[in-house]
């Protein structure tokens, strides 16, 4: 029924169909990705070549940005220009109302709010912002996430960032000036596990604020949580904290635009999970990568794989053979849903062509038929008209299961012509 031509021209149309759904519907993904992360000396930046590591070994080019953080990270986001495919941002600083095109994926470890305070500057243990206002304190540098957290818990409890006893210093100056008792506390919003951290741990004379308030802030700052850290959890030698604390933390995120192509959001939040999912100082095992106290709307593609794990293919094949694999099934599903329909229908579309030649050369049979039968007709002309449809006849172009119809439809014509034949012209 089918040619070995049209058999060609069907599999060419089905490749062209299929490359150009491809290249238009279901693109690849990029080779090459930017992840912004922090200073060299973060946890982000840390973290940040971690990812790099794990994406090369997949094939994924990755260029590691150092910036200053959150703040800058969003703004890079949030331009299409800077090419910037992923960062590291600080949960609580900014929503989705700030930034509409950009989504979360996953909180990759605790940031907690540290309270770090000079215990000789204080009569009693501070638990209250009320207890700080009058004191010398480090709110953190402006653009900076601490800084911005600051702002936000501090506007809760109607207190101004302005006044001249709050200052704009870095971790480091802060750090130094606290020591020296130069300022008597400060803000500092890392991970546990940051070099500065183990710096105050081993401090004595340096003590983290339990805040009696921290139930309060998060229903009201999204992104934000309450960790409960039990006596010497932080350093047994020196008993940090020297007793049960309650702290505010927000979550450090990894976050995209929402164009981040659903392969590399597949795979980053996979290699998370083999990353991350160790237990912490702070954290039980599995706590993380988690899809909890996020501060922009969530991708789907990332909380299917927190839920279930990478897909089956992702599973077991490496990461290109699956992508490519899995853009095929994307296509061909579709494509077959379409043209099975339309190929158990081609042979009855061909069958009707092919009917259609012969009703063509049988009507106009029956014309010269007519001419024939009622007589005074042009015996030259219809012997004419007669040949031609005898040499059409003989060329159709029909399967071998139409040759009886082709001799059928001789046979009728040389009827017509013997008739033709037999009677005189009148």
């Amino acid at each position: 029924m089918f040619s070995p031509k049209s058999i060609a021209a069907i599999v060419f149309s089905f490749l062209v169909i299929t490359a150009l759904a491809l290249h238009y519907f279901v693109p690849a993904p990029p080779k090459k990705i930017v992840i912004a992360t922090g200073g060299k000396t973060g946890q982000y930046f840390r973290l940040g070549n971690e990812y790099k590591e794990a994406l090369e070994k997949n094939g994924i080019q990755v260029e590691v940005l150092v910036t200053k953080g959150s703040i800058e990270n969003l703004e890079l986001l949030n331009d299409s220009k800077s090419q910037v495919d992923l960062a590291f941002v600080q949960s609580g600083t900014a929503t989705s109302k700030d930034y509409p095109q950009i989504q979360s994926l996953a909180g990759v470890f605790y940031e907690p709010l540290w309270i770090v305070y000079r215990e000789k500057s204080f009569k009693a243990a501070p638990d209250t912002l009320d207890d700080l206002v009058k004191k010398n304190v480090s709110i953190g540098v402006s653009g900076s996430g601490t800084r911005k957290l600051v702002e936000r818990i501090f506007e809760l409890d109607q207190i101004k960032t302005n006044k001249p006893n709050f200052f704009e210093l870095n971790t480091d100056q802060s750090l130094e000036k606290l020591q020296v008792g130069e300022i008597d506390a400060m803000f500092i919003s890392v991970n546990n596990r940051a070099q500065i951290m183990q710096k105050i741990f081993a401090d004595s004379r340096l003590k983290i604020m339990s805040f009696s308030k921290a139930y309060g802030y998060p229903p009201r700052i999204k992104g934000l949580s309450v960790l409960q850290v039990k006596r010497a959890t932080l350093d047994v030698y020196n008993d940090t904290p020297s007793k049960d604390i309650f702290m505010l933390s927000s979550t450090a995120e990894l976050v995209s635009r929402k164009d981040l192509h659903p392969a590399i959001t597949a795979l980053v939040v996979d290699l998370s999970i083999d990353m991350l999912s160790q237990a912490d100082i702070l954290n039980a095992e599995k706590d993380f990568p988690s899809p909890n106290h996020l501060s922009f709307d969530t991708n789907e593609d990332a909380q299917k794989v927190l839920r279930e794990g990478p897909g089956f293919l992702h599973r077991y094949l490496p990461f290109w053979v699956a992508v490519w694999i899995d853009r095929l099934l994307r296509v061909a599903i579709p494509l077959a849903a379409i043209l099975i329909p339309l190929f158990n229908f081609l042979p009855a579309i061909l069958q009707y062509r092919i009917k259609y030649k012969f009703a063509m050369i049988y009507k106009e049979l029956r014309t010269v038929e007519n001419q024939v039968n009622a007589g005074g007709y042009d015996k030259a002309r219809i012997n004419t008209a007669l040949q031609d449809l005898l040499e059409r006849s003989m060329t159709l172009k029909v399967s071998q299961f139409n040759t009886k119809d082709v001799y059928d439809l001789l046979a009728h014509i040389g009827d017509v012509q013997r008739r033709v034949g037999e009677v005189k012209k009148i």
